[in-house]
C-alpha cells in the first residue's frame, strides 16, 4: 500500500500549492491534508472490516443452508464486532488544525500517529484476507471461527492502542 500522505501532497492543485507560501495557511494547509491522508486510511481499514464481516455472512448463510446451528451464534458474534469496530474506526475523533481547536496535534505528531498506524491497518487486511479464505467444512469450521475470533481481538487491541496514542498526544493542556 503506498504513502497517502504522498499521493495528497502530490495531488495539490494550484490553489492549494498557493495557500502552502502564505505564512497564515501554509500550516493549515499542511493539517488539512493529513487529516484528509487520515481519513482516507481509516475509510480503507473501515472496508476491509466490511469485506471480512460479509465474507462471515456468506459463510453464515451456508451455515445455515446446511442446518448446522451449531455455530450460528459465534459467527453472529464475529460479525457484530466487525460490524461495531467499522462504525469505531470511520467516527473516530481527528485532530483539528491550532488555530481552532479543542484538540491540538502538530504535524510532527500526526506524521507519528500516522507512522503508527500500520499495525492496525495490517489487522484490517489480515482480517479480511482471513475470513475471504474460510470454506464452510462441518469439521474445521470451529477452529476457522477462533481464527477470525483471535484475529479480530488482535485489530482491537491495535486499535485501542491506536486510540491511547491519540488521546496521549490529542489532548489540549
Amino acid at each position: 500500500m503506498s504513502d497517502i500522505r504522498k499521493e495528497i501532497d502530490d495531488n495539490r492543485g494550484a490553489a492549494k500549492k498557493l495557500e502552502l507560501l502564505i505564512p497564515g495557511l501554509k500550516g493549515y494547509r499542511k493539517y488539512d491534508d493529513l487529516r484528509v491522508a487520515d481519513d482516507i486510511l481509516r475509510h480503507q481499514v473501515a472496508d476491509k472490516l466490511d469485506q471480512a464481516r460479509g465474507n462471515l455472512e456468506k459463510i453464515r448463510k451456508q451455515m445455515a443452508m446446511v442446518g448446522d446451528i451449531s455455530n450460528i451464534t459465534n459467527i453472529g458474534s464475529l460479525i457484530s464486532q466487525l460490524q461495531e469496530l467499522g462504525g469505531k474506526v470511520l467516527y473516530a475523533q481527528q485532530g483539528y488544525a491550532p488555530l481552532v481547536a479543542s484538540i491540538r496535534i502538530d504535524d510532527k505528531k500526526l506524521n507519528e500517529l500516522y507512522e503508527y498506524d500500520y499495525g492496525f491497518v495490517n489487522a484490517a487486511f489480515t482480517l479480511a484476507t482471513l475470513t475471504a479464505s474460510i470454506t464452510y467444512d462441518a469439521n474445521t469450521i470451529k477452529s476457522q471461527i477462533q481464527a477470525v475470533s483471535s484475529a479480530i481481538d488482535d485489530f482491537k487491541k491495535k486499535w485501542t492502542i491506536r486510540i491511547k496514542a491519540v488521546e496521549g498526544i490529542a489532548l489540549k493542556g
